[in-house]
């Protein structure tokens, strides 16, 4: 029988984004921190341009941690400094772009599929 307030999760712990991030390389492939019913929370560090790309089916959340992050549309750039973030709705052509090292977290389901650099 489950109780009201009890849980029976196999472990609870806090994650430590600033810790997480000193521990990945700029350029290294996302790192996902944490995943909430399908939905996944990944960070990395970005600099330079990311390639164009959309996704069909999935929204993407971009979220500036430290530094300052640009996400390119075709129409227009929205600048990111820490703190702020920007959705992505699906279907929307996008890059990411950083002139200097960028700390981030990217919210999307874990369906998405992201397109490689090579």
């Amino acid at each position: 029988m489950h109780k009201r307030g009890m849980t029976n999760a196999p472990s609870i712990a806090k994650i430590s984004l600033s810790a997480s991030l000193a521990s990945i390389k700029p350029g290294a492939p996302l790192c996902t921190v944490a995943d909430i019913n399908g939905t996944l929370v990944k960070i990395g560090k970005f600099k330079g341009a990311f390639v164009w790309h959309y996704h069909e089916d999935e929204d993407e959340l971009f979220w500036c941690l430290g530094g300052r992050l640009t996400i390119q549309f075709r129409d227009r750039d929205v600048k990111l400094k820490a703190g702020e973030m920007v959705l992505v709705p699906r279907g929307v052509e996008h890059r990411s772009v950083a002139e200097e090292e960028a700390q981030v977290a990217i919210i999307h389901p874990a369906t998405t599929v992201v397109p490689s650099l090579r």
